[in-house]
């Protein structure tokens, strides 16, 4: 049996702690990959259904919504999530304001209607109607 930096046959502390941490990092990283690969595939079931309904025609593509927040919009596009609630098909999109706020705007991706919207500041993105739901 080999010690690191201490020749005697009795473990150092640092030796043991050295073999204990391994064993339990193993198992947190083992963990933390299979935590990993069940959620990798959630997102793979969750991008086939949302491939299944743009070729159905069920929603309409991001691009066409993105080009209109572009030239409609006085914000910058931050992120997208496409999620479906209770059947529907929602566009979730984060755009950073003029000021600086960050606005959450909510699509029907059937249609890009916009549904609700989130934030400080909204009419300054100049895309977001008076009385839009939040």
């Amino acid at each position: 049996m080999t010690f690191i930096g201490n020749s005697s046959p009795q473990p150092s502390n640092r030796a043991m702690h050295t073999r204990l941490s391994v064993p339990l990092w193993s198992v947190a990283a083992a963990l933390g990959l299979a935590l990993a690969a069940g959620v990798s595939h959630a997102d793979d079931d969750d991008m086939e259904a949302a491939r299944r309904a743009l070729a159905a025609g069920e929603i309409r593509p991001f691009s066409t919504l993105l080009a209109r927040i572009e030239r409609d919009c006085d914000a910058r596009f931050v992120e997208m999530e496409l999620d479906r609630d209770d059947g529907l098909w929602i566009y979730e999109i984060k755009l950073l304001g003029p000021g600086g706020d960050v606005a959450e705007l909510e699509y029907d991706a059937r249609d890009l209607r916009l549904l609700e919207a989130e934030g400080h500041h909204l009419a300054k993105l100049r895309c977001v109607p008076a009385g839009t739901p939040d």
